[in-house]
């Protein structure tokens, strides 16, 4: 008589290892680029998962790099999508943190005929868990900071820009864009304010300080390709550069 099963078996050291790598993108990179020691990260998976088979694990990696290089890439697809896109840059830039609550939500409602009537000014609401967040030019600054209750305004941040990135629609289908930009930018020492995604819209607001060495590093990233994309410099004054 067979011996009744106690459940399904548990992972394998090769799912596991295949998971912990799923897990771990800087670890798919090097295998993407064929710099990586196989046996040293087998004992560091073996280690950190407490498995046996060092053998098992290193030929788990090598398959996964196998699997990897049997089509296109995830970061060719991410820059693929970077190439097709095209930098909007803002200066004059600002950041209202203030209460989230709905006297603010109804003020900002009131104002918003004479905040939009001109289409192209930079202006967007970030609600948060205990904040709301008003992205804007500083045209508009003086306005909103009217309409808002003054004992709701949290913060007020000025001498800002932003970096807009919009990118073709593949981006909605695309995982990790956003992330490898941001990415980018950290790398380099670049700190963002706040990252806005919107649509096919990615935003980066950061110092003023910071705008030329960001733009330079996305630009790169755009321009890694044939150089198609187009760039535009947008400020308050509306000059703009191709």
């Amino acid at each position: 008589m067979a011996r009744k099963s106690d459940g399904p078996p548990g992972p394998t050291a090769a799912d596991i290892t295949r998971r912990y790598i799923d897990e771990h993108p800087s670890i798919q990179d090097c295998l993407g680029w064929d710099v990586i020691n196989f046996t040293a990260l087998a004992r560091r998976i073996q280690e950190e998962k407490g498995l046996k088979n060092e053998e098992a694990i290193t030929v788990a990696c090598r398959r996964y790099q196998r699997h990897m290089h049997s089509g296109v890439s995830r970061e060719e697809h991410i820059l693929g999508v970077i190439r097709d896109s095209r930098i909007e840059v803002r200066t004059r830039v600002a950041i209202i943190a203030a209460r989230n609550d709905w006297e603010v939500l109804l003020r900002m409602d009131e104002a918003a005929d004479e905040l939009l009537k001109d289409r192209r000014h930079l202006l967007q609401l970030i609600q948060g868990q205990a904040s709301l967040t008003v992205l804007l030019e500083d045209d508009l600054l003086a306005t909103v900071l009217e309409a808002l209750p003054k004992d709701h305004v949290l913060r007020i941040h000025r001498g800002l820009a932003a970096l807009t990135v919009r990118s073709p629609m593949t981006i909605m289908e695309t995982p990790g864009v956003l992330a490898f930009m941001a990415s980018s930018l950290s790398q380099r020492g670049i700190n963002c304010l706040e990252i806005v995604s919107s649509h096919n819209e990615s935003t980066f607001v950061l110092e003023e300080r910071s705008l030329f060495p960001a733009f330079e590093v996305l630009g790169e990233l755009i321009h890694s390709g044939d150089g198609d994309s187009e760039i535009e410099k947008v400020s308050p004054a509306r000059p703009s550069i191709r």
